[in-house]
């Protein structure tokens, strides 16, 4: 069997005088990120503000690696956003002596869901007296989880404004609502007057906006009815929403007993930190998934906080008591609520309904009712299917040197973002064509030798989980072989529309020296004035073919062969191996050849 020299795959590029400069960036981490839309806040797998995501330029002038503070070299960064124009590095991402840093989750706030780090290298070589400019890029995208509820809900640091019993206001001066949601935007912040309207938040000095995700409430706004301020969140989706009330609250006068007199009539008072709460269910009218409710509560008479309790009275079914904590002088109390998933509270046809929570303070009872909402939009995102990503990387890089030394080729496999760890592997080589399995190669990684390397080897990792398989290609260069081949096309790479036809062919070298040189022109049409003798490789578009033709008075097909042997290959846009029977040292390649996108390979031998 012949021995393999070299190899090559389709490659972009221009003979020039100047020396070949090439990149291209390592990345320490998968190029995707998984989302989790279904905690507050988000979470995102991997995190790169756990572990930075680190970019490493890998430069080479001809086949010799050229180091990152090598004399000449200049390395900028910039960063895409989607298709938006290029633009400077943004706040979390540094770089320094050519490597850059992302500390981090960008893709968190990236409006495409996919970003590109784009490297742009200079390089000034002193031996050539020219300046050569290359970039190279490498693109992260962001995958979601399947949302399984919309949620909302607001929280306050006070619910009570305070006064003595001269009315001058004591304690807090303002309070701060802050808005969470899950599965839903922030529309704006309402309040509602004295019809019973839900009217928008009027515009004040104290916000800039009332459509943020917080608040601010001052006792002088003009929102209050009869000391009570009801407050509401609005999303994007009419079901899902959340409403606080802030209190004014006053001291009673004090009876005729003394200076240490009673407090007036009236002045006990309840305030809850949760009045009411919507539960995200599915279609069916049943609870989403599990749910926990906090309602914090405090007492006071007058305006002094006092100890108190908490009675609850009828739960419907599939909600229970989780935790109830008293309120005391200087703390505010706690229930928690469990809402069970699956859970119907009382039945698919029930959408909403109130709790009875009866408060005892200083030996007297007041009673709150707290309510709750069922929002049937969330269904469809808890029946949802994970988004299941895989990829292989080489967290050292893809290259050996002179066939020596070895590295690692590594997985990245999640289904949402949580790392699957249950799937099973098995790796394959690309060999004359064909894919290979590996033996005993059904681990998560996969130990590369330089010496199975003959300048550029591909692997590809097989990952069944859930009874389904997910593949994903990569390719290892030896940029030091004793044989050197080049792809290059008369016609370009492109294709239109799928018409026409490119002719790929090689160039080989050895100690920067071309071996088994074409032997004539490449064209559709015979050279002028020809020798006996010589050759020329004619182009047929319609019949789809390049044959070598010699010159002996007349044109005729030739019998010369070229010294080396050349076989072709080809992969799909999938890396699957597609049968491709083309060989020689200068090939057509039809555009009926190419689905969408194909990689050709030639292997020359000797």
């Amino acid at each position: 069997m012949a021995t393999v020299l070299t190899s090559s795959q389709q490659t972009f590029v221009d003979i020039t005088d100047q020396r070949k400069l090439s990149a291209y960036i390592t990345s320490n981490l998968p190029k995707t990120q998984s989302e989790d839309p279904n905690v507050l806040p988000h979470t995102y797998a991997p995190s790169w503000a756990t572990t930075n995501l680190v970019l490493t330029p890998v430069i080479f002038l001809d086949q010799t690696n050229v180091a990152l503070n090598a004399s000449g070299l200049t390395i900028t960064w910039k960063r895409k956003d989607g298709t938006s124009a290029e633009a400077s590095l943004a706040s979390g991402e540094s770089a320094s002596g050519g490597i850059l840093t992302v500390s981090k989750d960008m893709l968190a706030s990236s409006s495409s869901g996919m970003i590109t780090y784009i490297c742009y290298i200079s390089y000034y070589d002193s031996e050539t007296k020219n300046t050569v400019n290359i970039s190279a890029d490498i693109t992260y995208t962001l995958v979601k989880n399947a949302e399984n509820a919309r949620l909302a809900y607001v929280t306050a640091d006070t619910y009570v404004f305070k006064y003595n019993t001269s009315s001058a206001l004591v304690g807090a001066t303002q309070a701060i609502l802050t808005a969470q949601v899950q599965g839903v935007t922030i529309s704006k912040w309402q309040y509602k007057n004295s019809s019973g309207t839900w009217t928008d938040y009027p515009t004040t000095t104290d916000n800039s906006n009332v459509t943020s995700g917080t608040l601010v409430v001052k006792p002088a706004h003009d929102v209050f009815v009869n000391n009570v301020a009801q407050i509401k969140l609005v999303t994007d989706d009419a079901d899902v929403y959340d409403t606080i009330t802030i209190t004014k609250m006053y001291d009673g006068a004090k009876g005729e007993q003394g200076a240490s007199g009673s407090v007036g009539t009236g002045g006990l008072s309840i305030i809850l930190g949760n009045e009411a709460q919507t539960i995200a269910c599915t279609a069916a009218g049943a609870v989403a998934e599990e749910l926990t409710i906090t309602i914090p509560f405090a007492g006071y008479v007058g305006i002094t906080q006092t100890a108190c309790t908490c009675a609850v009275g009828i739960l419907p079914t599939g909600m229970t008591v989780k935790t109830n904590t008293a309120a005391t002088a200087t703390a505010t109390g706690s229930l928690v609520l469990t809402v069970a998933s699956g859970a119907t509270l009382g039945g698919a046809d029930v959408l909403n309904g109130t709790i009875d929570l009866t408060f005892t303070i200083s030996g007297k009872s007041v009673v709150k009712k707290f309510g709750w909402t069922k929002s049937n939009k969330g269904s469809n995102g808890s029946n949802g299917t994970n988004a299941v990503v895989f990829s292989v990387y080489a967290p050292n890089g893809t290259i050996v040197v002179n066939q020596s030394g070895s590295l690692i080729l590594a997985t990245s496999a999640y289904s949402g973002t949580t790392a699957i760890t249950s799937a099973t592997y098995q790796w394959a080589k690309y060999v004359n064509g064909t894919w290979t399995n590996i033996s005993g190669a059904t681990s998560t990684t996969l130990t590369v030798y330089g010496s199975d390397i003959v300048n550029i080897q591909s692997y590809r990792c097989t990952m069944t989980y859930n009874s389904k398989s997910y593949v994903d290609v990569i390719t290892v260069e030896d940029k030091s072989d004793p044989y050197v081949s080049e792809m290059l096309s008369i016609g370009g790479f492109t294709v239109k529309n799928n018409q026409g036809g490119v002719v790929p062919y090689v160039i080989v070298r050895t100690n920067q020296k071309e071996v088994d040189p074409l032997l004539g022109p490449i064209s559709e049409t015979a050279p002028t004035s020809p020798s006996n003798g010589d050759y020329w490789y004619k182009i047929d578009h319609e019949n789809q073919t390049v044959t070598l033709m010699d010159y002996s008075g007349t044109w005729q097909e030739s019998m010369e062969t070229q010294s080396l042997t050349y076989s072709w290959y080809m992969q799909d846009k999938d890396g699957n191996t597609v049968e491709f029977d083309k060989t020689g040292k200068v090939i057509y390649l039809s555009a009926a050849d190419i689905d969408s996108l194909v990689t050709l390979q030639c292997d020359v031998s000797n």
